[in-house]
């Protein structure tokens, strides 16, 4: 267990130097790895989820009731909250830790051996192919990370394409406009797949040319048509995900992240006394302070994290706005300084995440 224990350590530990937040966007790392692995993201069929919002819940509800059907069913999906293995799963067992182990440090010679300069995501976009490839699963489903186009995901070839929502999202990557994030996001599309989208029509004409554009307005709606065209009976069951409207004691956590998915949550959501509040620097931060109702407090926090603005600097913002606001070192102290009063924790995966550590909520460590 020590020896197993140790490998995993050592494997994280490399992928840990290749940094997480470094956003290096294109096709050809990854291509050059997943050759050197024969191509196994050939090896299944693949449903690609896209879009702006509400892909991890897609991927987590198709992955629960494909597998409630009966299948084998592979799940990558992104970022994590504590374990870097809970992005990879199989039904909803993460990935073992010693294939976990063993694949990474396949890839960490590969990249070595032929110096390639993998990014953080890539590695972990081969794992999962390359895992599910070797584990013969009956479907892939693989969320797409930033964008679509330029996605380490978008070298498979899917039988479905998902677009969830089309919003404002990671401007200094996409672009600024609708349009724009909708070209790129829709080049997860393949002609010979189908498609299911939420986005509004006029949005459609950005979808390259494909089997079938298939049109939902929300997540069952997503999820039933998605069983109708792999000819699957659609009794869907939604279930609730760590970190999506989750509550623990006098705290909601939700990793909502752009003020489309802000707007969203405060419309299905009770008032709250406090609002911790952590973002990246990428995000539309003024818009999302909007999204957020006056009369609760926001308490601005550092997140542990380069891509994220600091504290001090979200507090500015707020005070420019006139929204009462204090900022704090970390979420962590935040959430001391609430003293049991209700409090929504919001903003980011680190935001929930930190706040799940400390509260010690279910999953926060592994090992």
């Amino acid at each position: 267990m020590y020896r197993l224990k140790n490998n995993y350590l050592e494997s994280v530990k490399w992928l840990d130097l290749l940094n997480q937040n470094k956003i290096v966007l294109g096709l050809d790392r990854i291509k050059k790895v997943m050759k050197v692995l024969k191509n196994p993201q050939n090896d299944t069929k693949v449903i690609v989820v896209g879009g702006t919002n509400a892909k991890g819940s897609t991927c987590f509800n198709l992955n629960y009731n494909l597998s409630e059907a009966g299948f084998k069913v592979g799940c990558f999906t992104s970022p994590h909250l504590h374990s870097v293995r809970e992005r990879i799963r199989i039904d909803n067992n993460l990935i073992p830790v010693d294939i976990f182990s063993e694949i990474l440090t396949e890839i960490k010679n590969i990249c070595k051996r032929e110096r390639i300069e993998i990014t953080y995501f890539e590695a972990l976009t081969a794992v999962a192919y390359y895992y599910f490839s070797k584990t013969k699963v009956d479907f892939a489903i693989m969320e797409i990370g930033l964008g679509g186009e330029w996605d380490a995901v978008n070298i498979a070839n899917p039988i479905i394409a998902i677009l969830t929502t089309l919003g404002i999202d990671h401007v200094n990557y996409l672009g600024n406009n609708k349009k724009d994030i909708a070209i790129t996001k829709a080049k997860i599309v393949r002609e010979k797949c189908d498609v299911i989208t939420g986005w509004p029509k006029e949005y459609h004409q950005y979808i390259p040319e494909c089997k079938s554009i298939n049109y939902g307005k929300n997540l069952n709606q997503w999820l039933k048509t998605t069983m109708k065209l792999l000819k699957l009976e659609s009794n869907i069951k939604l279930k609730s995900i760590p970190g999506r409207m989750e509550t623990y004691e006098n705290f909601t956590l939700d990793t909502a992240h752009n003020p489309q998915a802000i707007k969203y949550l405060f419309s299905r959501s009770v008032n709250y006394e406090y609002i911790i509040l952590g973002i990246m620097k990428d995000k539309n931060i003024e818009e999302m302070i909007d999204g957020i109702p006056e009369g609760g407090e926001i308490l601005a926090s550092n997140l542990n994290t380069e891509r994220s603005i600091s504290s001090k600097e979200l507090k500015q913002l707020c005070d420019k706005k006139g929204r009462k606001c204090k900022a704090f070192d970390s979420v962590k102290d935040a959430v001391i300084y609430c003293n049991k009063k209700g409090t929504l924790i919001v903003g980011s995966f680190y935001t929930v995440s930190e706040a799940r550590e400390y509260l010690k909520m279910d999953g926060y460590s592994e090992l």
